[in-house]
């Protein structure tokens, strides 16, 4: 299979691009800073390039079979006070109304979206997202903004799947994890990065929550533990 991935240099970008190669697909990443993708192999080509550039998008998408979209402006710290929310930032919401306007023109229907617990529908008011709002807000505000425009565009003859993510931590994947369409994450809600990588690579093959935004995590320990369900 031939995949796309867009913001290939973060943390969960570079884990797709591995395992996807891994795994045998052909993969193209779309990077601003070459020397920043730490993964080197046959079958990955690597494009330079804006994804909030229409161009740019219109250039990478022919020939491939589905788009993983890693993008959004990452955190630059562990509280408040040492992140930076003052910037305005659109990158999710612009690149994925280019995707949208350029994959049917190709045939290209498979689109998997990487989100944020705490976004769109799942802004649901409990002390998890208050938080996350407030030490992040401007960058949650733009996959808001995505997740409505994909709402807005379901009649689209494209497959997507966002996936919506707490905490990611780079610790070793494998446990079982839950995926949900409803549910309240507390501060034991984790994701180890490898298994979000694989479920997103899992949903670009074979689509099981097409046309659906899931949240991820493993097992809840937390209070609201036994409230919520899997999504089937």
């Amino acid at each position: 299979m031939r995949i796309a991935v867009l913001g290939a240099t973060g943390a969960t970008g570079q884990e797709i691009v591995r395992q996807a190669l891994f795994q045998g697909h052909q993969v193209t990443a779309l990077v601003r800073r070459p020397e920043a993708l730490d993964v080197t192999h046959d079958a990955l080509s690597v494009v330079v390039g804006d994804a909030t550039e229409e161009a740019v998008i219109a250039g990478l998408v022919p020939g491939h079979d589905a788009v993983i979209c890693s993008l959004g402006r990452p955190e630059s710290g562990h509280s408040k006070a040492a992140i930076d929310d003052s910037l305005d930032v659109d990158v999710c919401f612009v690149s994925t109304q280019h995707l949208y306007r350029h994959l049917p023109k190709h045939g290209i229907r498979r689109l998997v979206v990487m989100s944020t617990h705490g976004s769109g529908s799942s802004n649901d008011g409990s002390p998890y997202v208050v938080q996350l709002r407030d030490w992040v807000g401007k960058r949650v505000k733009d996959k808001d903004d995505m997740e409505a425009f994909i709402e807005d565009h379901r009649a689209d003859p494209i497959d997507f799947t966002v996936i919506r993510n707490p905490l990611i931590y780079p610790g070793q994947g494998g446990r079982p994890f839950g995926v949900f369409e409803q549910v309240e994450f507390d501060d034991t809600s984790r994701i180890p990065v490898s298994d979000l990588a694989r479920f997103a690579i899992a949903e670009a093959v074979d689509g099981r929550f097409v046309n659906r935004f899931v949240s991820i995590s493993e097992p809840l320990t937390g209070p609201s533990a036994a409230k919520w369900h899997l999504a089937r």
